[in-house]
């Protein structure tokens, strides 16, 4: 799993990675990720996603701490294309 830096967002994005939020559904989608695919982090660890491996992934939450999980998770599955917001969501706002 990649770290990516709020700094690097985005360039990044214009590569048009699938964004998928972790956090539980009862958290609100926020800011520049309302769009973001919800996943949380219990369906990925119990692997009740349908995520693609062809593609890079951005794994976002409130702090980088559940994305992080979710991010060894995916890593564990197979997947190789996977990137974790440092800081999360949070970091990212406090740089806006």
């Amino acid at each position: 799993m990649k770290l990516l830096k709020p700094a690097d967002l985005e360039p990044f994005l214009g590569d048009h990675p699938l964004v998928v939020d972790v956090r539980p559904l009862e958290q609100p989608l926020q800011g520049r990720f309302q769009s973001a695919l919800r996943v949380p982090l219990q369906d990925i660890q119990n692997g009740n996603h349908a995520l693609p491996k062809d593609r890079p992934i951005l794994l976002v939450c409130e702090r980088g701490l559940m994305s992080e999980l979710a991010g060894l998770y995916l890593e564990a599955a197979g997947y190789t294309q996977v990137y974790n917001l440092e800081g999360g969501l949070r970091k990212l706002e406090r740089k806006a």
